[in-house]
């Protein structure tokens, strides 16, 4: 939803002006976290994190004081805006100490271990943060309040064509770069990233610079509706305008690449032995093919997407079908046999953990804390995580966090459906179409995989989104807030 908060005045956003140097510094900033957080492991960590952050706040800042340099504070309110800014006050929030009393009404989980710290201590009890692991809460939302300000920068300085091409071109290159690097490192395994430095922990599933298969298909459930998109969007001119304009798009030698860097990446995906990237990239490109068929060009929009997803299957099966037919046994045995799957046991397990503290949860990134209290499943494995997005968040922050996380992605889902209608713009439908697709594979993913510590993810999910929503539109369909600082 868009808004205009009084005294702000509330009218049609203006042309973007040419750019000056800090425009070109912020989109710099933007194509550098977009090189640099999945190459770094995927941003997991302390080191990549911190400067992943000051790098977020320094573009904030940078947009921040060109306005006020301007003499104007103005930008485009993302929708879903007030859910997610709840949602970052509840992690705030579940970092204030609070009085015993209130720990047994919220969280008697809480309540029960910090008065058994107390009588170890043997000092009184006395007020505690919500959060289990405060240090671990405090660094999930600070990651998250930095990938919010970049978002919400590339949404407001990402708005003309050029520049949304720089960026969706660096977010398909390096995506398609790092497939390859997986592949070359699946054929000549050393047991190390990159082939150097210390190697990976026992018991893990590295491709490309992940540590994880499933957070490698994260990145490509993210990469590939884009790629598609991108290719879609020069397809065919608008219908507004019945010559196709040149500026802005990609050139005709390049976006002939598109379909091939897709194929490449998600055959990658495929052989990469993921269950659970393999079922999230057919969820996107449904979502992809069913929303295309609407419109005068929807049947052709729909074959061409059919058609890359047979290719990315061919693709698999020539580069490793015996990789491919493993990973849909293992999805099989799962989905006919649910009952021996650990993921139900623990998923059961966290229930139980949830009802413990059912309003704000446990706290942000505490589920390894938290999970030995309930621990039922037999294994000598320490879990640390709930191996499923949704799961951890109602473990971690509650109804209430799932609460707002579900209605940001609502909003979100609503503002690019209306833009990615028939009746819409070709460019501006055509990546709102892949901003709706990677929601739906983010959020399909997200079941049976732990992407949350992956900041190199959320950055990915945030440019996409914001390409989709940025897109430029006829004059006049897109409102802005402006405030004047005179």
């Amino acid at each position: 939803m868009t808004g205009a908060p009084a005294p702000a005045v509330t009218r049609a956003l203006p042309a973007p002006r040419s750019p000056a140097w800090p425009e070109h510094v912020i989109e710099g900033g933007i194509l550098f976290l977009l090189v640099f957080t999945p190459l770094a492991y995927g941003t997991v960590e302390p080191w990549s994190e911190a400067l992943t952050t000051l790098v977020a706040l320094a573009l904030a800042l940078t947009w921040g004081l060109t306005m006020l340099a301007h003499g104007e504070v103005r930008g485009v309110v993302p929708p879903g805006w007030l859910p997610a800014g709840l949602f970052l006050l509840l992690g705030v929030g579940q970092l204030v100490p609070l009085p015993m009393a209130f720990h047994w009404a919220l969280s008697p989980i809480s309540a029960e271990q910090y008065q058994r710290a107390a009588s170890v201590l043997g000092t009184p009890a006395r007020a505690w943060p919500l959060s289990l692991d405060p240090h671990a809460t405090w660094r999930q939302t600070l990651n998250l309040l930095s990938v919010s300000l970049f978002f919400l920068v590339a949404l407001n300085t990402c708005r003309t064509r050029a520049r949304l091409l720089r960026v969706l071109w660096t977010l398909v290159i390096v995506g398609a770069a790092v497939a390859l690097l997986g592949l070359a490192q699946r054929a000549s395994w050393t047991g190390r990233l990159y082939w150097i430095g210390a190697g990976v922990p026992a018991r893990t599933t590295p491709f490309g610079p992940f540590v994880n298969r499933a957070h490698f298909a994260g990145l490509m459930v993210i990469v590939i509706p884009m790629t598609l998109a991108l290719f879609l969007a020069g397809a065919e001119p608008s219908p507004r305008s019945p010559r196709p304009a040149r500026r802005g798009r990609p050139a005709a030698a390049f976006r002939l690449v598109l379909p091939f860097l897709a194929l490449l990446m998600g055959a990658a995906l495929l052989v990469s032995g993921s269950r659970g990237g393999l079922v999230s990239l057919g969820a996107t490109l449904v979502t992809m093919t069913g929303l295309s068929v609407r419109g005068r060009a929807g049947r052709g929009r729909a074959v061409t997407i059919a058609a890359a997803g047979i290719g990315m299957l061919l693709v698999a099966v020539w580069i490793g079908a015996d990789l491919l037919a493993a990973t849909v046994a293992r999805l099989s045995v799962e989905w006919t046999h649910p009952l021996d799957s650990p993921r139900l046991l623990l998923w059961a397990d966290a229930l139980r953990l949830w009802w413990q503290a059912p309003v704000f949860g446990t706290g942000l990134a505490t589920f390894g804390i938290a999970y030995p209290v309930v621990r039922t499943v037999p294994s000598s494995l320490a879990f640390s995580h709930a191996e499923s997005d949704w799961v951890q968040l109602l473990t971690d922050t509650g109804i209430v966090g799932l609460g707002l996380v579900l209605a940001t992605g609502v909003a979100l889902a609503r503002r690019l459906w209306r833009r990615c209608e028939p009746s819409a713009d070709r460019w501006a439908g055509s990546l709102a179409l892949g901003g709706l697709a990677v929601l739906v594979g983010v959020a399909v993913h997200g079941v049976g995989n732990f992407n949350w510590p992956l900041v190199s993810l959320w950055v990915y999910l945030a440019a996409a989104l914001a390409a989709g929503l940025a897109a430029p539109t006829p004059p006049g369909s897109e409102r802005a807030w402006i405030a004047s600082t005179a």
